[in-house]
C-alpha cells in the first residue's frame, strides 16, 4: 500500500464461504471441519482505490486464533479528484450471494459469481464515475448540477439504476440526486435539498432501507431526515456533543454517532414516533468514554447490531455493547421488582387495622434480603423463590432500625433507638443476641470479617459520637447464644462524624471515615491486660487525615494487600487504603511499614495522640490527578513544602502513608468502593440515577433511574460482568429490586479493548529510561532488563510505556497515565539517585518530579509500575503564561539524593535547579539570560575531573529561536551553591550564572535538536550536531579541556577552555524537506535525522581535525562530508521527538512520536 491516508474500507456483499474437512490421526477421532471465508474489500484514501482480497480460516469446533491473510489485488490510482464515496454495483441482487462457495479465478481478480462487476466513485467537486472493475476503465460520468465543493459524501442502492447519492455540501446543505438521470444539460439532477445545518457537513449516511438519512456537521448537531421526494416535515435534531460530529448510524430505534469530543453516544431515534409511543425523557441513552485526548474517528456495526466498535485518535480500538443500552440502562418500572409485605398473619398477631411497612433491608446475596418492619419483625425474603421467613421480633426495633450485614451474609446486626444491639442470623444457625451497648440511638452499623471466619468485629456508633468495637464469636451450637464482648471505645477528632469503615485482618488495623472528609487509622494490636478492672480499651487513631475528599464525606473505604519491593531489595507488604466520597472521585493510599505493627507492646498507642496531617487546607483538593477537572480542583503551587507534604506521611514508629492516586469519576456522588473478582468497581449517583461503574476498563457497567442518592439502598454482585447482580432501594415509601441474570454471551464478546490507546492528542516527548552500569532492575539473572520509555503529549498526559519486542500483536504496553499536569508536556527526563527518578515539565512553568517504582517479580516480562507524584517546583517568572521549554538533569551527588536540573524558559531565562530528594523541594540555584529570543533546547556534558581535582566540568548548551548556540561553563555556580548548601542544609540565596564561554550562529532560525558526542579517538574533541527549523543539519567541533594555568589555590581552579576545533561548521542545507525534529549521534561518523517530512535518514559525515575545510560549499557529495546513506518513511503524521535506546553493541530502537508513535530496530 502507498503512503496515504486510507478514508474507508468497503466490503462486498458476497462472502464465499467453504467448508474442508480435516479428519483426526486415529480412526475414531471426530473430523474438525476448517471454514474458509474470503471476501472482496475495496479501500480508499487522497486518490487511489486498492483492492483487497481477505481470506480468513478457523475451526469450526475449536477456539483457536483465525488465520488471516490479506492479498492485494489492482489498483486505481492515481484518479482525478479526491475521494468521498465508493459503492460496489451488481448486475443483481439475491440472497444466494452470501452463501456462494465457486472456485476463485485469481490470475487478475478474484471472480466470483455474482461478484460487482462495477465500482461508483464520488470526488470531491461532486461528480461521480463508474468503472468496469475487471478492465479498470471508466465507463460512465456524471457532474452534479450543484457544482460545489463536497465535505462528505454517500451513496445508497447496489445497481445503476437505483444509485443514490447524498452529497455534504461546505454549504451547509446535503443534496440528494440520482446518479443515472441527467436534465436537459447532461448534468446529474437533485431531486431533494436538505436545508438546516448551521456549518459544513462532515457526514451523511442512509439507514438501512433508504428511507432516512442522517447528517452531521460543525454545527455540532446531529439531524435525521426524512428521504421521501413528498415528505416536508422538519428533522429530528439531536444536540449532545461537546464538539464535531463525525458520523451517525441509523439502527431502527437507536442512533449511533461518534465526536471531535473522543465519546460514543448512543440516541433514541424518535423521528418516526406519533403521539401515542412512549418516547423516552432524554434523547442521548449512552454515552461511551474510552478513548483519550481528542477524536473518535471511526465506527462500525456488527450485522447482528449487537456490537459496537470506535477507533479513536488515540490509536485506540474499543468494543461496545448495543445490548447494554437496553440491558444496562434501567429506566421503566418494568424491569424492577416491587417488594410487598405478606399478609401479617403470616408472620404476627397484630390489631386489626394496623398497617405494616418496610423500615429497613439489607441485600444478603443476588437473591436474599432481610427486611425491618415498622412493628419491630425481621423477615427473610428470596425475590427468587418469592418464599417469607421470620427471623426475630422485638418491640425495641419498633418503629427504627439500624441495619448491616456481613459479607459472609450470615449474620444481620440491628441497632435500636434506644441503644440495643442486636445480632440475628440470617440462617437461623444460632439464637439472637440482644446487648445494651448505648445510653441512646445507634446511628450506625458496621460488620467486619476477621482472619478466623467464626469471628467478626462489630462496630457501633451512637448519639455522643460514642463508637464501640466488640467481638463475635460464632463458635457455638444451635441452641446455643453466641459470644459478644466489647473490646474497644474508639476515641475520634473533634468533629468526627463515621460514616464508613473497613478493617485488614492481616495488620488489625481499622480505617474509618468521616462525613467531614477525614480519614483515621487505628492499630488494634493492643491488647487486653487481664488484671485491668474494665477491660475495656480506649483507643485513638494512630493517623488522622483532614480533608481528603475536600470538605465532601468520605462514604467508603476498601482495603488491598499488596507487595513493594523496598530498599534493600526484599518483598514487603503494603495497605491500599480506597476511598470514595461525595466529591465524585476515589483516592488511593499506600501504608508502608506495617512489619512494625506486629511488633508493638500491649500498651503503646494506647491514649496516644494522632500524628495528625491536613491534605488540604483550602476549600480545593489536591487533585490534578483528575481525569474530569473542571477548574474546582487545583494544587497549592504557593507553598511546595506543603504540597510535598501532602504526598508522603513519616510516623515516628516507621510507618510510611503515601497518596498514590486520586481521580475524579462523576459529577455526581461515589458511595462505595467494592472489589469484585479483583475489579474495581465504583458505585455512586449522578442527578436521578444509580450506577456501576468498571474502574479498570473505564465504562459504565449499567444505571437504574431510583430517583437520585437520597435514600435507603444496597448493592450485591456475583461476578465481575455483572451477570448476577442486584440493586435494591426505597422510593415513595416503596421498596424495588432491580435483579439481573444474564448469560456472559448476551455482550457478545469478552474483551472491550481489541487494542491499547496512545495518547488523544501530538505527543511531544519521548525518553527511553536507560540503564547506567551500576544499576540493574533484574530481581532474577535471568531477567532481561524491561524496555521502558515515558511520553507526554498536547492532551496534558504523562504515560509510560514498555516495549516487548517479538512477532506478537500489542507489544507495546501502557504501564501507567497520569493527568496531572495542566497542559502540554515537553520535556521529559530521568535521573538516578536513591531512588528513580522522572522529571516533566512543560507549560505554565510546571516542573515535577515523580518517583517510578519497577518490580519484575510478579508478572515478568510484563513489569509492575508505580509512578508517584514526589514534588513540583515553584514558579519563579512574572509572566504567568511562561512555558519550560526543555530540560536536561543530572544526578551531582546519588548518594544524597541531590539532581541538578538546567531548565530554559520562553521568558529566555536559563534557570538551574536543586532537587533534593530527602526533602523532596527544588532550590533555585541560579540563572541568566543571554538570548532576548525563546530559548528551545538545553543539554549538559559532564566532563571527567582534573587528575589533581574530584570535581567533575558541567557545560550546558542552549540554543533558541535566533539559531544561535550558547556553551556555558556553570561548574563554578553549582559547586559554590552545594558548598553553602551542605554547610546550611537549607536555601541559599540564587547565584549569577554569568555570561556564556562560546556561542555560534548555527541556523538561520529555531534549534528544535542537539545530540553530543565525544569523538572515540580523541579524548578532548566533542562533536556536537543539531537540526533547525531551516531544514539543516549542523555539525561543529569543539575542544574542551581543563586550563593548567590555574594555582592550586585558586578558587577558579575548575576552570575549563571550550574552543572551536574547526574554523567551519560542516552544514547540509537540504538535510530533509521540512523542519528537523531530531537528531542523534550512533558513532564518530554516523548519525540519524528525522523531520515533519516523515523521513528517518542515515547519514554518513567524515571527520575533519584540520583547521581549515575546503572553501566550497558543503553539498551532498562535496567531499563527501555528508551522505545519506539510507532513508525510512515515518508513517507518524507531524513527528515531534525522536528517542535511542541502544538494546545491544549492534541494535538500536529508534522511537518516533508525533501525531502517533513508530518504533524502528536498527542494526
Amino acid at each position: 500500500m502507498e503512503y496515504w491516508r486510507i478514508h474507508r474500507i468497503v466490503p462486498v456483499k458476497l462472502v464465499k464461504k467453504e467448508e474442508i474437512v480435516v479428519k483426526g490421526n486415529n480412526n475414531n477421532d471426530s473430523p474438525n471441519n476448517i471454514f474458509k471465508e474470503q471476501r472482496l474489500l475495496a479501500i480508499y484514501g487522497s486518490k487511489t482505490i486498492q483492492f483487497v482480497n481477505l481470506i480468513i480460516n478457523y475451526y469450526k469446533d475449536n477456539l483457536q486464533p483465525p488465520k488471516v491473510s490479506i492479498v492485494l489485488e489492482s489498483r486505481l490510482s492515481p484518479l482525478r479528484d479526491w475521494i468521498h464515496d465508493v459503492k460496489w454495483l451488481y448486475d443483481n441482487i439475491n440472497d444466494s450471494m452470501s452463501t456462494s462457495t465457486n472456485s476463485i479465478n485469481s490470475e487478475s481478480f478474484p471472480n466470483f459469481e455474482n461478484n460487482p462487476t462495477e465500482l461508483a466513485i464520488s470526488f470531491a467537486h461532486n461528480f461521480v464515475e463508474i468503472w468496469n472493475i475487471q478492465d479498470k476503465t471508466c465507463v460512465y460520468s456524471v457532474q452534479c448540477e450543484e457544482r460545489c465543493i463536497l465535505y462528505s459524501a454517500r451513496f445508497f442502492g447496489d445497481t445503476r439504476n437505483d444509485l443514490i447519492l447524498a452529497s455534504g455540501t461546505v454549504f451547509n446543505q446535503v443534496h440528494l440526486w440520482e446518479v443515472m438521470k441527467k436534465n436537459e444539460f447532461g448534468d446529474g439532477f437533485v431531486f431533494k435539498k436538505f436545508i438546516g445545518h448551521e456549518g459544513v457537513i462532515f457526514g451523511v449516511r442512509f439507514s438501512e432501507d433508504g428511507k432516512a438519512i442522517s447528517s452531521v456537521s460543525d454545527d455540532r448537531t446531529i439531524r435525521i431526515w426524512k428521504t421521501d421526494r413528498n415528505d416536508k416535515s422538519n428533522p429530528l435534531i439531536l444536540y449532545g456533543h461537546m464538539a464535531r460530529v463525525w458520523d451517525c448510524h441509523i439502527l431502527d430505534n437507536y442512533l449511533v454517532s461518534i465526536s471531535e469530543d473522543s465519546t460514543c453516544r448512543v440516541w433514541q431515534n424518535s423521528i418516526n414516533f406519533n403521539g401515542s409511543d412512549e418516547i423516552r425523557d432524554v434523547d442521548c441513552l449512552a454515552c461511551w468514554e474510552g478513548h483519550v485526548g481528542k477524536n473518535v474517528w471511526s465506527l462500525a456495526i456488527d450485522p447482528s447490531r449487537k456490537i459496537v466498535a470506535t477507533g479513536g485518535g488515540d490509536s485506540g480500538i474499543r468494543l461496545w455493547s448495543l445490548l447494554s443500552v437496553t440491558n444496562n440502562k434501567i429506566d421503566s418500572d418494568k424491569d424492577l421488582i416491587r417488594i410487598e409485605l405478606p399478609s401479617v398473619d403470616s408472620y404476627a398477631h397484630l390489631e386489626e387495622n394496623t398497617r405494616e411497612h418496610i423500615r429497613n433491608f439489607v441485600l444478603v446475596d443476588y437473591c436474599t434480603v432481610v427486611i425491618a418492619t415498622n412493628y419491630g419483625h425481621l423477615l427473610r425474603y428470596s425475590h427468587e423463590t418469592k418464599e417469607w421467613l421470620s427471623l426475630y421480633s422485638s418491640k425495641e426495633l419498633r418503629n427504627y432500625t439500624m441495619m448491616n450485614v456481613s459479607n459472609c451474609g450470615r449474620v444481620v446486626c440491628c441497632g435500636s433507638i434506644n441503644g440495643h444491639v442486636f445480632i440475628i442470623s440470617v440462617y437461623l444457625q444460632f439464637q439472637t443476641i440482644m446487648r445494651k451497648t448505648h445510653q441512646y440511638k445507634v446511628f450506625e452499623l458496621f460488620v467486619e470479617e476477621t482472619k478466623d471466619p467464626n469471628i467478626l468485629y462489630v462496630v457501633s456508633h451512637a448519639v455522643h459520637n460514642e463508637i464501640y468495637l466488640s467481638k463475635l464469636d460464632l463458635n457455638c451450637n444451635i441452641d446455643s447464644e453466641p459470644s459478644f464482648e466489647m473490646l474497644y471505645k474508639l476515641s475520634v477528632p473533634p468533629k468526627f462524624l463515621l460514616m464508613s469503615l473497613a478493617f485488614c485482618p492481616s495488620y488489625y488495623l481499622l480505617i474509618c471515615g468521616s462525613r467531614e472528609s477525614g480519614l483515621a487509622i487505628y492499630t488494634l494490636n493492643s491488647l487486653i491486660p487481664s488484671d485491668m478492672e474494665n477491660p475495656i480499651i480506649e483507643l485513638s487513631p494512630i493517623i488522622y487525615l483532614k480533608k481528603t475528599h475536600g470538605n465532601q464525606a468520605v462514604t467508603s473505604v476498601a482495603l488491598r494487600i499488596d507487595k513493594l519491593k523496598n530498599n534493600d531489595d526484599d518483598m514487603e507488604e503494603v495497605l491500599i487504603i480506597y476511598t470514595s466520597g461525595r466529591d465524585g472521585g476515589y483516592v488511593k493510599y499506600r501504608l508502608r511499614g506495617l512489619s512494625i505493627l506486629n511488633s508493638k507492646t500491649s500498651s503503646e498507642d494506647i491514649g496516644k495522640e494522632p500524628k495528625i496531617i491536613q491534605i488540604n487546607g483550602t476549600k480545593n483538593c489536591d487533585d490534578e490527578l483528575y481525569e474530569d477537572t473542571d477548574g474546582e480542583y487545583d494544587v497549592d503551587s504557593d507553598n511546595p513544602a506543603k504540597e510535598s507534604q501532602k504526598k508522603n506521611l513519616t510516623l515516628e514508629d516507621g510507618l510510611i502513608l503515601e497518596q498514590v492516586y486520586k481521580v475524579k469519576i462523576t459529577k455526581g456522588w461515589l458511595e462505595k468502593i467494592v472489589f469484585v473478582d479483583d475489579e474495581l468497581m465504583l458505585l455512586g449517583f449522578y442527578r436521578k440515577r444509580f450506577f456501576v461503574y468498571n474502574e479498570g476498563k473505564k465504562y459504565e457497567m449499567f444505571s437504574v433511574a431510583c430517583g437520585g442518592a437520597h435514600r435507603m439502598w444496597h448493592f450485591k454482585a456475583n461476578d465481575k460482568r455483572m451477570d448476577k447482580a442486584s440493586f435494591m432501594f426505597i422510593r415513595k415509601e416503596d421498596v424495588y429490586i432491580y435483579s439481573r441474570e444474564s448469560s456472559a454471551n448476551n455482550e457478545g464478546f469478552n474483551e472491550c479493548k481489541l487494542q491499547g490507546d496512545f495518547h488523544g492528542r501530538e505527543c511531544r516527548i519521548v525518553n527511553y529510561l536507560s540503564y547506567p552500569l551500576d544499576l540493574d532492575l533484574r530481581n532474577v539473572q535471568e531477567y532481561e532488563n524491561p524496555i521502558i520509555f515515558a511520553t507526554g503529549a498536547e492532551d496534558s498526559l504523562l504515560r509510560l510505556f514498555q516495549y516487548m519486542p517479538g512477532e506478537i500483536e500489542n507489544n507495546l504496553v501502557s504501564l501507567c497515565s497520569i493527568k496531572k499536569h495542566a497542559s502540554v508536556i515537553k520535556s521529559i527526563e530521568w535521573s538516578y539517585g536513591n531512588e528513580l527518578l522522572l522529571f516533566s515539565s512543560g507549560a505554565n512553568e510546571e516542573l515535577r518530579c515523580w518517583k517510578v517504582e519497577v518490580d519484575l517479580t510478579s508478572t515478568y516480562p510484563l513489569v509492575n509500575v508505580n509512578c508517584l507524584e514526589w514534588s513540583s517546583c515553584p514558579a519563579v517568572s512574572e509572566i504567568p503564561e511562561t512555558r519550560i521549554m526543555d530540560t536536561s538533569v543530572y544526578p551531582i551527588n546519588p548518594s544524597k539524593g541531590l539532581h541538578f536540573i538546567a531548565a530554559v524558559y520562553s521568558d529566555s531565562v536559563l534557570r538551574i535547579w536543586l532537587f533534593d530528594e530527602k526533602k523532596r523541594k527544588f532550590f533555585l540555584i541560579g540563572d541568566a539570560k543571554f538570548y532576548f529570543k525563546c530559548i528551545l533546547q538545553v543539554h549538559h556534558l559532564i566532563i571527567s575531573a582534573a587528575e589533581d581535582s574530584e570535581k567533575a566540568g558541567i557545560i550546558l548548551f542552549t540554543s533558541a529561536t535566533d539559531g544561535r548556540i550558547a556553551i556555558w561553563d556553570v561548574s563554578r555556580p553549582i559547586y559554590s551553591y552545594l558548598d553553602l548548601y551542605d554547610k546550611s542544609s537549607e536555601a541559599v540565596n540564587s547565584l549569577d550564572l554569568g555570561e556564556p564561554v562560546y556561542s555560534y550562529q548555527a541556523h538561520q532560525s529555531g534549534v528544535n535538536c542537539f545530540a553530543i558526542r565525544q569523538i572515540s579517538e580523541f579524548n578532548n574533541l566533542y562533536m556536537i550536531v543539531t537540526g533547525g527549523d531551516d531544514n539543516a543539519i549542523s555539525i561543529a567541533y569543539f575542544d574542551i579541556l581543563w586550563d593548567t594555568s590555574c594555582k592550586e589555590n585558586d578558587d577558579n581552579k575548575i576552570q575549563l577552555i571550550i574552543k572551536p576545533n574547526n574554523k567551519k561548521i560542516v552544514k547540509i542545507e537540504t538535510a530533509h524537506g521540512s523542519s528537523i525534529q531530531g537528531v542523534h549521534i550512533l558513532n564518530d561518523t554516523k548519525i540519524l535525522s528525522t523531520s515533519l517530512d516523515q523521513r528517518l535518514n542515515l547519514w554518513e559525515v567524515n571527520f575533519y581535525n584540520q583547521d581549515e575545510i575546503d572553501n566550497t560549499k558543503n553539498e551532498v557529495g562535496n567531499y563527501n562530508e555528508f551522505r545519506l546513506i539510507q532513508s525510512e518513511f515515518v508513517n507518524v503524521c507531524d513527528p515531534s521527538s525522536m528517542s535511542v535506546l541502544n538494546i545491544t553493541d549492534n541494535i538500536l530502537h529508534v522511537t518516533i512520536v508525533g501525531i502517533g508513535i513508530e518504533i524502528f530496530k536498527y542494526g
